[in-house]
């Protein structure tokens, strides 16, 4: 069983800062191991108000993908849910090396209660989190140190492509793990600003080159928003043949239906 839960996916500041979409993250289930991948800005409350709550003293592991607020900002107290306010050490973060040194946002009191802190570096893995093993991608075009992730489970791949500009060799990058599932970060939809955040046309040429059996589109900003993402994942299906989803705050995905769905 693998499941994906978003508890936000708004990106962009404008977006965070009003919660016109919420900033929890991906709350993933791979069997038994859960892991809370970039929990954002009331990453906490959300999902302790899902329905049913999400526990963070059943995490396996809190991940970063980058040090940005809007994918960090609840990482301590994330750390702290997970390990009953530091009284019971227990569970693993991971994260690029500028996130937890320097000018870090993972604090070193936070980092202290966790069994296991990994600095994840380019093209690294496997980072072993219970059952699953984690892969980085090569490093991404932006204005911090950030890796997608590829979470590895049962002969299944769960592909996390996050913030960054287009460049030469992204797709070759996310093609070679051959992902079954595929999660983008759409930030914007079309302007001709000089931003490191994909567009929806830089994301349509990721999705038709890499052409993972599902993808889902989140992190959107104001203009992805305006354009309304369901529509555009509809348009993304019909041109390139590859189920596409948008996701919206509070999405359950289960993955193995999903992929049964594009089988059959």
């Amino acid at each position: 069983m693998i499941e994906i839960l978003f508890l936000g996916t708004g990106g962009a500041r404008f977006v965070v800062a009003r919660q016109i979409r919420a900033s929890g993250g991906m709350w993933m289930r791979f069997g038994k191991t859960q892991i809370h991948v970039d929990p954002g800005p009331g990453a906490l409350v959300r999902a302790l108000s899902h329905v049913p709550p999400c526990n963070p003293r059943e995490l396996e592991a809190i991940a970063l993908s980058h040090k940005h607020l809007d994918h960090s900002s609840d990482v301590n107290v994330m750390i702290e849910a997970m390990t009953s306010g530091g009284f019971r050490r227990r569970g693993a973060v991971l994260a690029p090396r500028d996130a937890l040194e320097g000018e870090h946002v993972v604090l070193p009191y936070a980092q202290q209660f966790v069994e296991r802190v990994e600095i994840l570096q380019e093209s690294h893995g496997p980072y072993r989190i219970g059952d699953v093993e984690v892969y980085t991608s090569m490093r991404h075009q932006h204005a911090v140190e950030t890796y997608g992730l590829h979470f590895r489970y049962e002969g299944r791949t769960v592909s996390y492509l996050p913030c960054g500009k287009f460049f030469e060799g992204l797709i070759d990058d996310y093609r070679a793990h051959a992902p079954d599932l595929l999660v983008i970060n759409v930030l914007r939809y079309r302007d001709g600003m000089d931003v490191d955040h994909l567009t929806f046309d830089q994301a349509r040429e990721v999705i038709g080159g890499v052409r993972p059996g599902v993808a889902v589109m989140q992190h959107f900003g104001t203009q992805m928003l305006e354009q309304d993402p369901p529509r555009l994942a509809r348009e993304l299906e019909r041109e390139l043949g590859v189920r596409v989803i948008a996701a919206h705050d509070g999405l359950l995905l289960d993955v193995e239906t999903e992929l049964a769905a594009v089988a059959g």
